[in-house]
């Protein structure tokens, strides 16, 4: 499974590639933020950090190939009264996301929707590591300071299915994007 998905992403990136020689327009970033864990007993908020790309393939639709890595940090347990500090936990993800909305133009401030997949890891101390496919859907919204770069502000709902069960959380962050052939 792991294979599908790392060859559709790249499938993606190359189609989305061939377009950006056409259009001449695509971002790369950086982002930092927040990772709350959703629905989870064991796990506390934590950092996220990445680093994307943003091919625009048409006015209103953008390809973003991206890799993060998210922190949970660890929930106390308590065992017969005493209360013992729990490890929390690292997804490492790999995907792409569509993202859609006003992508041209390049006014000032852009809003926008995402969707999309992506291949995780979740490690933990002293447990076998547990890989699988997620969904990620969400909005933000990027304001141009220059023609060139622009600050991102975004909230993401990342649903993993690892094991047996699922690792939901919402990725609140904040980046910097640097962006190419702009005419």
């Amino acid at each position: 499974m792991k294979k599908i998905v790392c060859l559709s992403v790249m499938a993606l990136f190359l189609i989305g590639a061939s377009s950006v020689a056409l259009a001449g327009k695509f971002s790369i970033g950086g982002f930092g933020g927040l990772n709350i864990p959703v629905a989870q007993d064991d796990a506390k908020s934590g950092a996220l950090f990445g680093a994307k790309a943003r091919i625009l393939l048409l006015p209103f639709l953008g390809l973003e190939p991206n890799f993060s890595f998210a922190k949970y940090g660890g929930e106390d347990v308590e065992v017969r009264g005493k209360s013992y500090p729990g490890e929390g936990g690292d997804i490492t993800s790999f995907g792409a996301d569509i993202v859609f909305g006003s992508m041209s133009g390049f006014s000032k401030m852009l809003f926008y929707g995402l969707a999309g997949i992506n291949y995780n890891t979740y490690k933990r101390e002293e447990v076998s590591d547990e890989s699988g496919v997620g969904l990620a859907f969400g909005t933000g919204f990027e304001f141009f300071p220059t023609e060139l770069l622009s600050l991102e502000i975004r909230a993401k709902y990342h649903s993993i299915k690892v094991g047996d069960g699922g690792r939901p959380h919402l990725e609140l962050s904040g980046g910097l994007n640097y962006y190419f052939g702009i005419e």
